[in-house]
């Protein structure tokens, strides 16, 4: 209707049909340069970032912030506070004071700039005002585990068998720390480094914390069950006992394994005995009528949570 002369695009096109694109797109083909907005004009200099004078690696998030500072595991360079931040009107107002005062006794620069020059330093990732220049923190290397004194109370080692996601491993020592962890070692190799994303995931527990790191895991794993710990893996299957029946007779190292694939072979085979986690009585419930079931296992920190919790 009222369609004379109309032409219809969605069958037909004058370049046969194929999907159309901003002529700067197709620069290399002859297309059109850039618009001027997305161009740097001949002889102008980037604009200097923050970012540039920095000595050390990024640190973001009161509690991040604060713990560095606290614990003086880094050398502190700069503290950068969001410009115009009110903490009075802040849960946390405590907390970015006494993060201020320590910088400044530290005789650390602090320097107040935007909330857009935090958010270009943090790759806007949630900073809540606080950003601190300091010194990186590595992964302490650990050959074998300390012996245990007779009569002392016996303790639970995590081991993480190639955790990857910086988010897993954060959440991961924030379980670590809250809940009694003698230790915690990862694979050197293929593991998530000790970055501000995993320093903000675990709520500033990595700083207070040394976590080790051991060349061979599964090696390492048997070493430590002829020194005479018991190693146990967390995996479903027939021969994994529930985790809340386990009962601790000797000092005992808690294996974790990868987010997609669960523990290596030969992790899984230096274990002496495999832990899993059995569903709840109403696992399901939520599911809509005739929904196939969409959740058959637990995220690696959350399984590590409840695991550490039931030991």
């Amino acid at each position: 209707r009222g369609g004379r002369g109309r032409r219809d695009f969605r069958d037909s096109d004058r370049d046969g049909g194929s999907e159309r694109k901003p002529a700067w797109k197709s620069q290399r083909d002859g297309g059109e340069s850039k618009p001027a907005w997305m161009t740097r004009k001949e002889g102008e200099e980037r604009k200097p970032q923050l970012k540039d004078n920095f000595k050390g690696v990024v640190l973001y998030g009161v509690s991040p912030v604060l713990t560095a500072l606290q614990c003086g595991r880094r050398e502190i360079n700069t503290l950068y506070i969001q410009d115009g931040l009110n903490p009075t009107n802040r849960k946390d107002k405590v907390a970015v004071g006494e993060a201020r005062k320590l910088a400044d006794e530290l005789g650390a620069d602090i320097q107040y700039v935007s909330k857009h020059e935090l958010n270009l330093l943090s790759n806007d990732r949630p900073h809540q005002g606080l950003v601190l220049d300091a010194s990186p923190l590595e992964y302490s290397p650990l050959a074998e585990l300390p012996a245990v004194a007779e009569g002392a109370t016996l303790p639970v080692w995590l081991a993480l068998d190639e955790v990857t996601d910086p988010q897993n491993l954060g959440a991961i020592l924030r379980c670590a720390w809250f809940l009694g962890a003698a230790g915690v070692v990862v694979s050197a190799k293929n593991s998530a480094p000790l970055s501000a994303t995993v320093s903000k995931a675990s709520a500033g527990a990595m700083e207070s914390m040394v976590v080790h790191s051991c060349a061979n895991m599964p090696k390492f794993l048997d070493e430590c069950g002829a020194s005479g710990w018991h190693v146990v893996g967390a995996a479903v299957g027939e021969n994994s006992t529930a985790c809340a029946e386990y009962v601790m007779e000797k000092p005992t190292l808690l294996v974790m394994g990868n987010e997609g694939y669960g523990l290596r072979t030969n992790c899984a085979r230096a274990c002496h005995q495999m832990l899993m986690i059995g569903q709840g009585p109403f696992s399901g419930a939520l599911a809509t009528a005739g929904a196939v079931a969409a959740v058959d296992s637990l995220n690696v920190s959350v399984a590590t949570g409840i695991m550490l919790h039931d030991l």
